[in-house]
């Protein structure tokens, strides 16, 4: 007999009947021998495993409509998700919290307040778990149960740019353009790819072109800032672009608000306007420009750790090239090499493609004088890497790795190899090495965005 939940109160008492414990500790002999059955047949490798054991086992529901809540008097949805340990911050999400499939054909026909995705989302129970590799899921410990209301229990404005999110995935999609879904187009909300492989695709409206099944989900910054100040209840040292706001705004509309008044003008008019006394031979001199400009002291700053987002100061030239490429992260030779492109049916991808699909950038584009004292606040834009592109990049991730094992170092991409990026040394000195497969010392390397690329980009900015 299925149990039924009447209050979002009876949901949470149940669940934390389980903290601190693992689902061996807290369901029967008969449920955990049929469970190891099904381990033993999907192996580790089916993604929502645990939270269906948990429903049927633990909750003793068998939830049968998808548009609804688990608990679908209760109105709450279930989502199990992993922690990892962390040095210095105890835990950390491990990953992004995904939650309902997007139906291309009917969410064009949905508004915000009625849509499908709050419906089945608006309260969710999040089971935070202990994940360690190897371990069976029944012995994954529970750490954390938190009830989360989306339009009641975060910010205002994240509650808006949540919002905003879906309005912006939705609006692409009316567009013709699931196909160009990526998750660094939002900031909080996003559409992560979904399917059992890559050859699996939908239809979608307004196009012929198929696109990728995508989900909506919680980007893992965001997921990162909930378990680190609700549930570990840390207060943050990091400053906000909202810090005495007047009105509730998104991100970008705080941003371009912040930085309208001074496009056009130079560095010195700028630091006149806010009476600072900055110098021009100060460390980081641009950087603190902008620092002023957001009204923040550091550059550690709430809403870009939460949405994944780089700040990226840039100087043209005073003809209007663009002599800096891009960096990422250098990498480890020895693990770069292990990695995969993206597979779908593990929800995994490398570095360097997580890097590019969901993070979005932060551009602001100053430009030299002809008298070369003076610099000027050109451009204040968002970018976010374009799918159409990544082919490309993976070219050359690929030529990379190829390098790597074969021990041809000097033959790694060059930005003449390839018109979007390459690689070359991100090094502090001649002796920041890392060892490589053939068990020599390297010196370090990332990948870069050509200088030219993201020239063009700015010109379509």
């Amino acid at each position: 007999m299925h149990e039924i939940y009447l209050t979002k109160e009876e949901v949470l008492k149940k669940a934390e009947t389980a903290l601190n414990k693992s689902l061996r500790e807290v369901i029967s002999k008969e449920s955990t021998k049929l469970i190891e059955e099904q381990i033993g047949y999907y192996g580790l490798r089916r993604k929502g495993l645990l939270g269906d054991i948990t429903e049927k086992y633990f909750f003793n529901i068998h939830p049968g409509n998808v548009s609804n809540p688990d608990f679908a008097v209760a109105e709450v949805e279930l989502k199990t998700t992993p922690l990892k340990k962390h040095k210095s911050l105890k835990y950390v999400s491990k990953e992004r919290l995904v939650f309902s499939m997007i139906n291309y054909e009917k969410i064009i026909e949905e508004t915000w307040e009625k849509s499908s995705f709050l419906n089945k989302n608006k309260s969710v129970l999040l089971m935070f778990y202990l994940w360690l590799d190897n371990q069976s899921i029944l012995d994954y410990e529970f750490k954390f149960i938190h009830l989360l209301n989306l339009l009641e229990n975060i910010s205002s404005e994240d509650a808006l740019q949540i919002k905003k999110d879906w309005e912006f995935i939705v609006n692409k999609i009316r567009r013709g353009e699931a196909h160009l879904l990526s998750e660094g187009d939002t900031y909080y909300l996003g559409a992560c790819t979904k399917a059992t492989n890559s050859r699996v695709v939908r239809e979608q409206p307004a196009n012929s072109i198929p696109a990728k099944p995508r989900a909506f989900s919680f980007k893992q910054q965001y997921m990162n800032y909930i378990v680190q100040s609700r549930l570990l209840s840390k207060s943050t040292d990091k400053d906000s672009i909202f810090a005495n706001a007047q009105h509730k705004a998104t991100i970008e509309e705080t941003i371009h608000k912040k930085f309208t008044p001074f496009l056009g003008k130079t560095d010195n008019e700028i630091l006149s306007s806010l009476e600072s006394k900055l110098l021009k031979k100060s460390k980081s001199y641009k950087r603190l420009i902008v620092n002023q400009i957001l009204g923040v002291t550091s550059n550690k700053i709430e809403e870009f750790e939460k949405a994944n987002i780089t700040l990226r100061v840039l100087t043209l030239e005073h003809t209007g090239t663009l002599k800096e490429s891009i960096s990422f992260p250098a990498f480890d030779y020895k693990d770069l090499i292990t990695q995969v492109w993206y597979d779908d049916k593990d929800e995994i991808m490398s570095d360097f493609h997580s890097q590019l699909e969901t993070k979005k950038f932060l551009f602001v584009v100053f430009q030299k004088q002809k008298n070369m004292k003076d610099i000027t606040l050109k451009k204040v834009a968002f970018w976010n890497f374009p799918m159409n592109d990544l082919k490309e990049a993976e070219k050359v991730w690929r030529k990379t790795i190829e390098c790597i094992n074969e021990g041809e170092y000097e033959s790694l991409p060059k930005i003449k190899d390839s018109r979007v990026a390459h690689v070359r040394p991100h090094a502090k000195n001649a002796h920041d090495t890392l060892e490589t497969p053939q068990k020599t010392q390297e010196i370090k390397r990332s990948f870069w965005l050509n200088a030219k690329y993201i020239e063009n980009v700015l010109k379509n900015l």
